[in-house]
């Protein structure tokens, strides 16, 4: 089971200039009341370069860890300034951004990250290497958020699910996203034709069930049939947060590819949780 763990830390993957990446996390572990970690991995690429260390006398190793620490000090700066009184750690590790990602999540309640690379942002999360690997492999959602981020420009939290969605972690995390920051939660559920997955009769009963143990979070609930619907796309172009189900083995969430959520994913601009399926606290 995926438990984020009251004690465990908001960790973000700490590249170059990532400053909504850091906003976003600062929000988040203030009101979380927790700490926040900074990580940054790092790879010390194969000669020729370790080659030209030896010829010219060139630490290429102490490079890599000083501009590492140079990364992460800056990080720092930043939330310092912007939070002082929030505990901070930095973490500087050599290896593949992915892998060691993917390890630190196991004890992370949440794991934050930037883009990583010139992809449009909202494709960024399942095609780009980082992203899409921690979308599948993390042990704690993941927010990918786009350079444009503002913070607290939106209230409200849209949550995208389709009938093959295990929707027990999505929900959970939506509602509890909702409650600390007393938005309003948008369910879309996206119902193919031929659909044979968890009917929205099922789905809807899920819902109220959650609804009854955070009373106080204001609610509502769409169904759609994929066909993209301007009013509804731009009713969701503000949303402050927009979260998905973890996808389903090696392929894109079905609203993924449904014209309607690529819509509103494009107009959004704002950060996309992926949540696991056993996503607890």
């Amino acid at each position: 089971m995926t438990r984020a763990g009251l004690g465990r830390p908001i960790t973000v993957g700490v590249v170059d200039a990532h400053r909504a990446a850091l906003g976003f996390a600062v929000e988040e572990a203030r009101l979380a009341g927790c700490d926040l970690q900074l990580v940054h991995a790092y790879t010390v690429p194969p000669s020729p370069p370790r080659a030209i260390s030896s010829a010219y006398g060139i630490d290429i190793d102490a490079s890599f860890v000083d501009s590492g620490r140079a990364v992460l000090a800056a990080a720092a700066a930043f939330v310092a300034s912007r939070h002082p009184d929030l505990t901070v750690r930095s973490v500087l590790e050599a290896g593949a951004a992915p892998g060691v990602l993917a390890r630190v999540s196991e004890t992370s309640r949440l794991l934050v990250l930037g883009p990583d690379d010139a992809t449009p942002w909202y494709s960024r999360l399942f095609r780009s290497r980082v992203s899409r690997t921690l979308a599948h492999e993390a042990s704690c959602p993941v927010v990918v958020v786009p350079d444009t981020w503002v913070e607290r420009s939106s209230r409200d939290i849209t949550l995208l699910l389709d009938s093959r969605t295990v929707a027990h972690g999505p929900l959970r995390f939506a509602f509890e996203r909702a409650s600390r920051h007393d938005d309003v939660l948008h369910v879309l559920h996206v119902q193919g034709l031929d659909d044979d997955g968890i009917p929205w009769h099922d789905m809807r009963r899920l819902i109220e069930s959650w609804q009854a143990t955070y009373p106080h979070v204001l609610v509502d609930t769409a169904v759609v049939g994929g066909v993209a619907d301007v009013a509804m796309v731009e009713s969701f172009e503000r949303t402050g947060v927009l979260v998905l189900g973890r996808p389903h083995g090696d392929h894109l969430p079905v609203p993924m590819h449904d014209s309607l959520a690529q819509a509103v994913i494009a107009r959004a601009s704002c950060p996309v949780a992926v949540v696991p399926p056993d996503y607890d606290v």
